[in-house]
């Protein structure tokens, strides 16, 4: 199973960068997690949008949801799709995307391109050879982290990549985190005055917190996401390896981890 980068910024970009968006590889599947502003034209320079099984989007903010209208746009406009394009959204979520396409300019702009599906919040859900296991985090709309696995004859079905969507502090993350080979996890905030204080109402983590998170769930690899980089990062990475033993790096556009 593999992760490509295709954007690392939280809602603010970090220059040059694109916002929340990711590839997931295993078996013969491909998906696209998150879709920030940024992130399809990063997915150009590796594959085109026929080479994707499914999106799937955590939450419907637009820092992780808007550029579907970019990828609806890289598909012909008036005939429909020789393959329409699954995308997997949050429970509750079709009036939004209905507001997406108004936003665009016509009601019907997604329906020959992509077919939408609700996943329910409890039930794993199934894409080809990917396996995504979801649950619920502590954001500021309702978000769901995922714990992935992929089968095939050349994937190890033990192997778990876990994500951690945006979230504060709550007890799904440990949940997600728990024995992953791979702990993507967001960490978007320098200091708590950017946020709530209070752990139970944030919608973010300090790069002190997500480390915890690895080190208390024993994650095998911690890689932080959706982190406001104005310098070499450092800093977040100090913070992390205060408290978590493993290996630990910031997300890099366009590298590609093995799970």
């Amino acid at each position: 199973m593999r992760l490509t980068v295709l954007g690392r910024s939280p809602a603010r970009p970090n220059p040059g960068e694109a916002c929340a968006g990711y590839i997931v590889e295993g078996g013969r599947s491909r998906v696209m997690l998150d879709a920030g502003p940024g992130t399809v034209a990063q997915l150009l320079r590796r594959n085109t949008p026929d080479e994707l099984d499914a999106v799937v989007i955590s939450h419907m903010h637009t820092d992780h949801c808007l550029d579907l209208i970019t990828l609806r746009y890289s598909y012909p406009w008036i005939d429909v799709a020789k393959k329409r394009l699954l995308v997997i959204v949050p429970p509750g979520s079709m009036a939004q995307l209905s507001e997406l396409a108004l936003g665009a300019g016509y009601v019907n702009f997604f329906d020959k391109s992509f077919i939408f599906d609700e996943h329910d919040g409890k039930r794993p859900i199934e894409i080809g050879d990917l396996r995504f296991e979801p649950d619920e985090t502590q954001h500021y709309v309702r978000t769901w982290g995922f714990r992935v696995q992929a089968r095939g004859a050349d994937e190890d079905p033990n192997k778990i990549f876990a994500f951690s969507a945006d979230a504060g502090p709550c007890p799904a993350l440990p949940r997600l985190a728990d024995h992953a080979d791979l702990f993507l996890c967001e960490a978007a905030l320098r200091s708590l005055k950017e946020d709530d204080p209070a752990p139970q109402s944030r919608g973010h983590l300090l790069p002190a917190e997500a480390a915890e998170v690895a080190q208390g769930a024993a994650a095998r690899k911690l890689v932080l996401t959706h982190i406001p980089l104005p310098d070499d990062g450092k800093w977040a990475l100090e913070e992390a390896r205060s408290a978590y033993d493993g290996p630990v790096e910031i997300a890099e556009a366009l590298k590609t981890y093995e799970v």
